[in-house]
């Protein structure tokens, strides 16, 4: 008898491992990941993926210590400089103070309150042409008014960069290096 229940256990299984499903076909597979891809943004309606990826540059671009790669392009699409920045680089038209104060005072024919276009943190008032700025991991300040790519990994380029660093003048003139 119980060499009758051992055998039927075996032929069980035996029949068992025969039903298993087949792998999913690719097409099959794609059709699976699509619905699960509508199915994540149709949750995301209160939090759109937007938001998320706002949040996620604001952590990246917060950490302390972050650095980042950075490369300049001239007009023609040339990398002309390539440097890793000690935090991020900014924009001339970010500002950290309002851009209109708020004064009393007579204007010809009227006395009151009027708003006038403040000075920048630099001390300055109107506009300038649109740049970038930061500073290198070795300290030195660049700025760019032109295309540049920054990147969170080193950036892996195969033509070099154009830049020339001054490193010291003599009596023959400017001596440079590439």
């Amino acid at each position: 008898m119980n060499m009758k229940i051992i055998s039927f256990v075996v032929l069980l299984s035996l029949g068992l491992l025969g039903c298993e499903k087949q792998p999913p076909k690719p097409i099959d597979r794609l059709a699976q990941l699509a619905a699960e891809a509508a199915q994540e943004a149709a949750k995301a309606t209160i939090d759109p993926h937007e938001i998320k990826a706002i949040e996620r540059r604001r952590s990246l671009m917060g950490q302390p210590g972050l650095q980042l790669y950075v490369v300049f392009f001239n007009d023609l699409g040339q990398p002309i400089d390539y440097f890793v920045t000690n935090g991020k680089c900014t924009s001339s038209g970010k500002r950290l103070t309002p851009d209109t104060d708020v004064v009393e005072g007579d204007r010809g024919s009227h006395y009151g309150y009027f708003a006038v276009p403040a000075r920048s943190e630099d001390g300055t008032h109107g506009s300038s042409d649109e740049y970038i700025y930061c500073k290198t991991a070795d300290g030195k300040y660049k700025q760019w008014n032109g295309d540049y790519y920054a990147s969170s990994t080193p950036i892996e380029l195969t033509i070099k960069p154009l830049i020339i660093d001054v490193v010291q003048t003599g009596e023959s003139g400017i001596q440079t290096q590439q």
